[in-house]
């Protein structure tokens, strides 16, 4: 308010007009609209010679996220490049970007990678199986074992998949896993990091645990049978050929584990894919139906993003105390049962025989 229009309005005031508050008007609240980003002299011109009123100069104060000039490749540089897992971006199966991890893990020395085919990476062999499994890699987190060709061998490089929402193209991101956590075989490790199945260390640590209990027992009618058993999956370079070997022991772990009571250990292998443990059998009876269930587990193959794939196993099993009476024993003998098993097809489930 300017003081030509305090002066009128102490006229009026002065000028009889009854007010019912005639008190002067605090006019100190209009010394804030600075910092409110209101202009006073443009409210001043009259209705017919306003002008548009100019951008507030402290609109960085308020919205700082509008103002910032922030490139998208600047950030894919900065954060991925220091990423310990490789890296790729795929645009309608072009490749646009690949990071520093993912060519010293591919030993790639080009740097004109990007812009080309994506599928000139991978193992032709691999070309169907990515295609086929791309959408349950971007819908159900599923990982996918791809082979990529490089001159002096390839290279497998478990992949997951997320996808990026563009409306005109195809585009995804392909996360490999750190290098540090890529499984290295060990008899101290406990438990398989691709299956997680307890290992075959633990599995023998087990085994002895439940034979000295049984020996601890005195009378002879009250000991419990215990039973190893030993499984391989005969078939298993078919899937070799296709690179589906690690999701089908994947699958049948899951299935012995989901499928069998919590009592029976479920070990991944030495020599052969599986080992089980069964203890506290009270007789033959429950022996038979272990085995029995395992081989309707088994009988039932796997399915893989709705593919049924059939197995053919050799199954070979030693009983406690009939059989043997230590842990390297019962180990031998099921090694024993499980080579007649190989021996004589058909899916067969042999007993280790002492008289063979």
């Amino acid at each position: 308010m300017t003081k030509t229009q305090e002066q009128n309005w102490d006229s009026v005031l002065e000028g009889g007009e009854k007010l019912l508050a005639p008190k002067r008007v605090d006019v100190s609240i209009l010394q804030q609209a600075k910092e409110y980003n209101i202009d006073l002299e443009t409210l001043e011109i009259a209705p017919d010679k306003k002008q548009a009123a100019p951008k507030p100069e402290n609109s960085m104060k308020f919205s700082p996220l509008f103002d910032m000039d922030v490139k998208l490749a600047d950030m894919i540089n900065l954060v991925f490049n220091r990423a310990e897992y490789p890296i790729f971006i795929v645009q309608d199966d072009v490749l646009m970007y690949i990071n520093e991890t993912a060519k010293q893990q591919l030993n790639l020395e080009r740097n004109n990678l990007v812009g080309n085919p994506f599928l000139e990476l991978v193992d032709k062999q691999d070309w169907n199986l990515l295609a086929e499994n791309i959408g349950e890699m971007l819908t159900n987190h599923y990982h996918l074992p791809i082979r990529f060709a490089l001159p002096n061998g390839n290279t497998t490089i478990n992949l997951q998949a997320i996808y990026l929402p563009d409306i005109e193209h195809f585009s995804f991101i392909l996360l490999g896993e750190a290098r540090n956590k890529i499984s290295k075989p060990s008899n101290g490790v406990l438990y398989d990091e691709k299956t997680g199945l307890p290992s075959f260390f633990l599995f023998e640590d087990r085994l002895q645990m439940a034979l000295l209990a049984e020996h601890a027992i005195e009378q002879e009618n009250e000991h419990k049978l215990i039973a190893t058993i030993g499984i391989n999956i005969d078939n298993i370079k078919e899937f070799d050929r296709l690179n589906l070997s690690q999701v089908v022991l994947k699958r049948i772990a899951d299935n012995l584990t989901f499928n069998l009571p919590k009592t029976v250990t479920v070990a991944i292998g030495l020599k052969y894919h599986f080992w089980l443990l069964l203890s506290g059998l009270k007789n033959e009876f429950d022996l038979d139906f272990y085995l029995r269930r395992i081989k309707e587990i088994l009988d039932a193959g796997i399915k893989d993003n709705f593919m049924h794939h059939d197995l053919s196993y050799s199954v070979g099993f030693c009983v406690f105390p009939k059989d043997a009476q230590t842990a390297k024993k019962m180990i031998e003998h099921t090694i024993s049962a499980v080579r007649d098993a190989q021996t004589n097809k058909n899916n067969s489930i042999i007993a280790y025989n002492e008289k063979k």
